[in-house]
């Protein structure tokens, strides 16, 4: 009897160091499986960082491109010009002109 029980405690130690071994190996994997995952978030925020880097780079030259193809311009005016209403106001300004040289003319010869 005392070495049945002796047996049986033997058995029991065995399932529990058994036990242990196997919660010790869940507790590695599940902190391995964690490592893991922050890994990957980290790289994946790493990732991020970077393309928002890049944007804001592109970005950047994207505005120097834009400033140096403007140069110095600081605006621009667009003047469209209709010739038939210029030529129409040199007309009259020449005969306005011609009438008033042609009137003084005819005052100051009379007057002389």
């Amino acid at each position: 009897m005392a070495e049945q029980k002796a047996a049986n405690q033997k058995a029991a130690a065995e399932r529990k160091a058994a036990a242990d071994k196997k919660a010790a190996a869940e507790q590695k994997a599940a902190l391995e499986k964690k490592a893991a995952a922050d890994k990957k978030a980290a790289a994946e925020q790493k990732a991020a960082l970077e393309k928002k880097a890049t944007a804001g780079k592109k970005a950047d030259a994207d505005k120097k491109t834009e400033t140096v193809q403007k140069g110095q311009e600081l605006m621009s005016i667009s003047v469209h010009l209709n010739t038939g209403i210029v030529a129409g106001i040199f007309a009259v300004g020449f005969i306005v002109s011609a009438v008033l040289f042609a009137a003084i003319t005819l005052i100051t010869k009379a007057v002389a």
